[in-house]
């Protein structure tokens, strides 16, 4: 496909009055991410030399004949896309290698989680500092995983490789094994948890949404202060689920909030991180056919919604809910 594609844009390239080289890049960058260097430097070589023929053919300015400047012309697109096909097949494989590597990370994390379990259920001769120091362990560990696991399905759910499992699942249930995931981080900042139902059951991927669910509350509790409450609430309105993850933090100021959903972009003036759980819960209520957004009051808090249409209402049809106004 991409030599057709060469083709294709060498005889435009023929008729066409502008110099249409900068063409000759996409097939350049498609063989060489799918197929790696050899078939990338394959390409690269037939578009410089289709772009020499056709350009000699159509008499263009600086192809006056196989001169030197002609070949000086031809050495220059070669080594031109022959590097760009080097850099692309790299950063696929390099990609390629980083999947790896965090997956290979998952592994001794998961036996430092397992050991600081066994350590907490064993209570045996820690005090109380020791019980909070390995307490607060845990609590690393598990978002140490949680970020790893972000890492590599990021990608999946970017290319649509990621599959998406519908249940129906009790919503008062649901909330409280998220709850749980994070109620030692809530308990050692002095953080109340609360959540407000006004639905009993809802339908939706129990696995995805509750990542998403402790992503929202992980950052909740990063940015409350001490002797606050995050509250989540859930309804239903227009068969659509709408969930609000709330917190009394300093909140986010308008003209930045479309930064937070953003991969590796960490909001100016917050503490340090990836910006991986955001970018993870966008893609995450996207793969279910749903929008998040953020409605922040600036030194009252902020409030990060998502929705997730259920199956006896159309499932993209979201004119009941109040639209997002950015993100």
């Amino acid at each position: 496909m991409t030599l057709v594609a060469a083709i294709a844009i060498g005889v435009l390239d023929h008729y066409a009055e502008p110099d249409l080289l900068l063409l000759y890049l996409a097939p350049i960058f498609v063989a060489s991410w799918y197929g790696g260097w050899t078939v990338g430097s394959v390409v690269a070589i037939y578009c410089s030399a289709s772009a020499f023929v056709t350009g000699a053919m159509a008499g263009k300015s600086g192809y006056g004949g196989p001169g030197t400047i002609e070949m000086v012309n031809l050495l220059v697109h070669l080594l031109a896309y022959l590097t760009i096909a080097k850099i692309i097949s790299r950063l696929k494989e390099s990609r390629r290698q980083t999947g790896y590597i965090v997956h290979d990370l998952r592994a001794p994390i998961a036996n430092a989680i397992s050991g600081l379990m066994t350590i907490q259920q064993s209570g045996a001769n820690l005090g109380p500092a020791e019980k909070e120091m390995v307490d607060l362990a845990l609590v690393s560990s598990q978002r140490a995983v949680t970020l790893v696991t972000s890492l590599l399905d990021i990608s999946k759910l970017e290319s649509g490789k990621f599959d998406i499992t519908d249940e129906t699942v009790c919503l008062d249930e649901f909330l409280d094994d998220c709850f749980h995931q994070v109620e030692l981080w809530a308990r050692a900042n002095r953080i109340t948890l609360s959540k407000n139902l006004l639905a009993k059951e809802a339908t939706l991927d129990p696995r995805l949404t509750a990542r998403v669910l402790v992503n929202l509350l992980s950052n909740a509790l990063k940015f409350s202060p001490e002797d606050t409450t995050v509250t989540v609430r859930a309804q239903i309105i227009h068969h659509t689920l709408r969930v609000a993850v709330e917190d009394q933090g300093p909140g986010i100021p308008h003209d930045l909030i479309k930064e937070v959903f953003q991969p590796f972009n960490q909001v100016k003036g917050t503490q340090s991180g990836t910006g991986l759980g955001l970018a993870f819960c966008r893609l995450a209520v996207q793969a279910q056919h749903g929008q998040i957004w953020v409605d922040p009051e600036v030194e009252k808090g902020t409030t990060v919604w998502f929705s997730i249409p259920q199956p006896e209402g159309p499932r993209q049809n979201h004119s009941a809910i109040p639209q997002p106004t950015e993100g």
